[in-house]
């Protein structure tokens, strides 16, 4: 009898799980931070009268506070004005970047992106920044009000919320959010769906996949020969 109760007291514990989802977000972050890199693919569609869509994908290191930044993504950006495609290496303090906007000098694969080296350096490193937060791990769930997050739908290791959005101007009713999370067995995050109001008032769709978390390789620059000082590269229009 003692024996059966046990078992019950520990399904039990078991099924009441989880019973805050803003302690599911904050947990999943907090392994996101620990596992320290990942292999990412990010798609981002805006629909509205303003259509637009990127896609990410490559290695990020997220680091702890002392570890070497790393990164290297290969990105494709549309939208009215035409379209964007570029690969930017990140290792420590020093960053590469192939760009469709950059035409390099012959036998050059990657511009350097010192910050003082060419006037076109600063604009770009401010995109390029601005961009890690549409695909960066560690930005995850931040469209999300927690006071109004609401965990709808559990089968197994999917997780169906809903949420009000994080206000932009004039602010977004409840229920604008509807976030999709799918975890393996290890409660890493392998699968976000997220839909959520953009700040000019359309409406952002992502659907980011995660794999070899903690695993992914070193992001390595590439041969010293092959890169071009800014000085050399020229900006296209």
């Amino acid at each position: 009898m003692r024996l059966v109760l046990a078992l019950l007291l520990v399904l039990t514990a078991c099924a009441a799980e989880p019973a805050d989802p803003a302690a599911l977000l904050k947990r999943w972050r907090q392994e996101i931070q620990e596992q320290g890199s990942v292999r990412f693919d990010v798609q981002i569609q805006v629909e509205g009268e303003d259509p637009r869509q990127q896609t990410y994908a490559g290695v990020q290191h997220v680091g702890s506070a002392g570890a070497t930044p790393q990164a290297d993504v290969t990105a494709h950006r549309e939208s009215k004005y035409g379209s964007t495609d570029y690969r930017w290496l990140t290792v420590g303090d020093d960053g590469y970047l192939q760009h469709s906007d950059l035409v390099l000098p012959p036998g050059k694969t990657f511009s350097g992106m010192g910050l003082n080296d060419a006037p076109w350096v600063g604009p770009y490193s401010r995109d390029l920044s601005m961009a890690t937060q549409d695909y960066h791990p560690g930005n995850l769930f931040g469209d999300t009000d927690r006071d109004t997050l609401r965990l709808t739908e559990r089968d197994g290791d999917r997780y169906v919320f809903t949420a009000g959005g994080v206000p932009h101007s004039g602010g977004h009713t409840n229920g604008d959010v509807r976030l999709v999370v799918e975890v393996d067995d290890e409660n890493r995050v392998v699968r976000v769906e997220q839909s959520t109001p953009s700040a000019d008032r359309q409406t952002r769709r992502l659907t980011a996949v995660y794999s070899q978390w903690g695993t992914a390789p070193d992001v390595l620059p590439p041969p010293r020969q092959t890169v071009a000082d800014p000085k050399e590269v020229k900006v296209g229009t």
